[in-house]
């Protein structure tokens, strides 16, 4: 694929300790190297020259993170961090976190790009849910949301099909019985689902279809509000 993977996870609000979301996101990183099979190497703007998965550097940044933002802490925090290896050169995540407020837009998220390399998508999707236990997520490109438009309208985010998709275990109980084919059920719970056959991503057409399926149903309903799954 010529364009960048985008792997996302979405959910509502949570309170978190900056430690307990250092953990996942170095967690997610953890499994990001067993998947790419090499270390990426991470930097941060507020690490110039360093690592941020040298020893305490990803405690540090959340930390601070959290500091500079104590008027208001109910919005959590944004962090954006650059990856850079041999077998994919360039990673991008960018996360929103740690967000406990109820406003209809106040969701949290999880959000990696890269270059090429389809079949690493759903092991990265994998690694993003088993990390930070989204609600919902996806893996999808600019070119697929454009040709598959938003299931939602404005001030009401939720669901949308992707080329690999996950969906919570609460979600998962409210899926259509026609797509045993193409759900594989998690250990941690919740489901992946993608194509029927061999291969790695659904195609356009296919996504396409599966969303007319999805949409309406209760599987695809907003992110919640008042808690952080469905």
């Amino acid at each position: 694929m010529d364009e960048p993977l985008i792997a996302r996870g979405f959910w509502g609000p949570r309170q978190e300790t900056p430690d307990r979301i250092a953990d996942r996101l170095l967690g997610f990183l953890a499994g990001l190297d067993e998947v790419v099979g090499e270390s990426v190497r991470w930097s941060s703007p507020e690490l110039p020259g360093e690592s941020l998965t040298e020893p305490g550097n990803a405690r540090r940044v959340i930390a601070d993170a959290f500091l500079a933002n104590t008027d208001a802490p109910h919005l959590g925090i944004n962090q954006a961090f650059d990856g850079s290896g041999q077998r994919v050169r360039k990673f991008r995540i960018s996360m929103g976190v740690g967000r406990y407020s109820e406003a209809p837009n106040a969701h949290n998220s999880f959000v990696v790009r890269w270059a090429g390399a389809e079949a690493l998508a759903e092991p990265i999707l994998r690694r993003l849910v088993a990390a930070w236990d989204p609600d919902w997520g996806n893996v999808t490109s600019r070119s697929l949301r454009d040709a598959l438009g938003g299931p939602q309208g404005a001030g009401t985010p939720g669901p949308d099909v992707g080329y690999l998709n996950y969906l919570s275990e609460g979600r998962a109980q409210a899926l259509p019985g026609d797509l045993d084919q193409q759900v594989a059920k998690l250990d941690e719970g919740g489901v992946v689902i993608g194509p029927d056959e061999s291969d790695d991503l659904l195609s356009v057409e296919k996504a396409a279809a599966l969303a007319e399926v999805l949409r309406p149903s209760a599987a695809f309903a907003p992110t919640p509000t008042a808690r952080s799954k469905f």
